[in-house]
């Protein structure tokens, strides 16, 4: 069945080349034994590496692989040292995944968890992060572009904030919804860490995530998971990689890994300075196109806008016209308080959809959810409500 895909920012959907390097590895894992097939691909592992390296600009030692964006995230907050007293900063787009991780690091260790202040377009303002920015903040925490809103966050400004105070916060970025639709260079961002899931914008196989950690860093965590692929044990002590690769684990899909590698290698290859300018005139075209539609309230936020647009339509609970769309062949999001609970509750907003956009869809594809919508909110179909 073909769907118009709108669904980007959950999961895109991945070439044909990532699926075949997918279905690729496990034939040969088939044919030759799992393990043999393991050692067959060992220089494409690498060549992962590398490429996840070139994306992020950093070196492929600093790069780590995952089964997903919260098993990297959770791992590393609970591997940062943490004493009563110590401040972790959020942004109020956090990711509710994010915000467990860190309030459970801040409960056990007597550390406090709040809240970094926005600027009049709802994202965070380095210059009050500046004035805010103590010796006792220990984490500075920063989803990019948030799950419920359109906003992309200052990244290099909040990275270079943090730099001219001298602090020593560590700076953690989700990039889950930037990675694939954002250029990222962790140098110029400043940041210690940065983590993402692979199924988004990046069009990664679902079960896959990339960190970065920085070498100061990684030299003084102190992982609480580990395996014999982080680790080793000398005269009877553990002893650490001390780089990322402290958060990798020997039991791993190498399929799914040079799946992604294929994803990592056709985004670089098309360029994301290109997707961003297609993304961004897409998303730009299908807002235009929302706002004019009686009954239809957008919900984006910020100066600088992501490739989704959230929207609700008066008189119609989003669950319904979700599954309606589907019904219809048409592929979208909604997000609810339990995703991005800061942001919602200040906006004082329940539920909203959320539409998203990628390289693959095309005017035809706009046109469909467009009339859709326009359908739905004229009451010219029937909703459950």
């Amino acid at each position: 069945m073909s769907v118009v895909h709108f669904n980007h920012s959950g999961a895109g959907l991945p070439s044909a080349e990532t699926v075949q390097a997918v279905v690729d590895h496990l034939r040969v894992e088939a044919e030759r034994g799992p393990m043999e097939a393991g050692a067959f691909a060992s220089d494409a592992i690498q060549n992962t590496y590398q490429a996840a390296a070139q994306l992020l600009g950093c070196s492929p030692q600093d790069v780590a692989f995952g089964t997903s964006h919260g098993q990297l995230y959770g791992n590393l907050i609970a591997s940062i040292p943490l004493s009563a007293g110590d401040k972790i900063v959020v942004s109020r787009q956090e990711w509710i995944g994010n915000v467990l991780c860190l309030q459970r690091s801040a409960d056990l260790s007597g550390a406090s968890l709040s809240l970094m202040a926005s600027d009049d377009t709802s994202a965070v303002d380095p210059v009050a992060l500046l004035e805010n920015l103590s010796s006792e903040v220990r984490i500075v925490a920063l989803t990019w572009i948030g799950a419920g809103s359109a906003l992309i966050n200052p990244a290099a400004a909040i990275g270079a904030t943090i730099r001219e105070a001298g602090s020593s916060a560590f700076f953690i970025i989700d990039a889950s919804q930037a990675i694939g639709q954002v250029p990222i260079n962790v140098a110029e961002l400043g940041c210690d860490a940065l983590i993402a899931c692979g199924r988004k914008f990046l069009r990664g196989p679902r079960g896959t995530a990339l960190a970065y950690i920085s070498p100061r860093l990684a030299a003084e965590i102190v992982p609480r998971s580990i395996d014999n692929l982080s680790s080793t044990l000398s005269t009877g002590n553990v002893v650490v990689a001390n780089s990322a690769r402290a958060f990798e684990f020997g039991e791993e899909s190498l399929a799914l890994k040079l799946g992604l590698g294929k994803a990592i290698e056709q985004t670089l290859a098309l360029g994301v300075d290109r997707i961003r300018l297609d993304l961004d005139h897409k998303a730009s075209v299908l807002r235009r196109a929302l706002v004019e539609i009686p009954g239809v309230h957008l919900l984006d936020l910020g100066d600088s806008k992501g490739a989704a647009v959230t929207f609700v339509i008066d008189g119609f609970p989003c669950a319904p016209v979700k599954q309606h769309l589907a019904d219809m062949g048409i592929n979208i999001g909604m997000n609810g308080p339990g995703y991005t609970p800061y942001d919602m509750s200040i906006r004082g907003i329940s539920e909203l959809l959320r539409a998203s956009v990628h390289l693959s869809t095309t005017d035809e594809d706009i046109a469909v959810i467009v009339n859709a919508v326009r359908s739905i909110s004229s009451s010219r179909v029937r909703v459950s409500k």
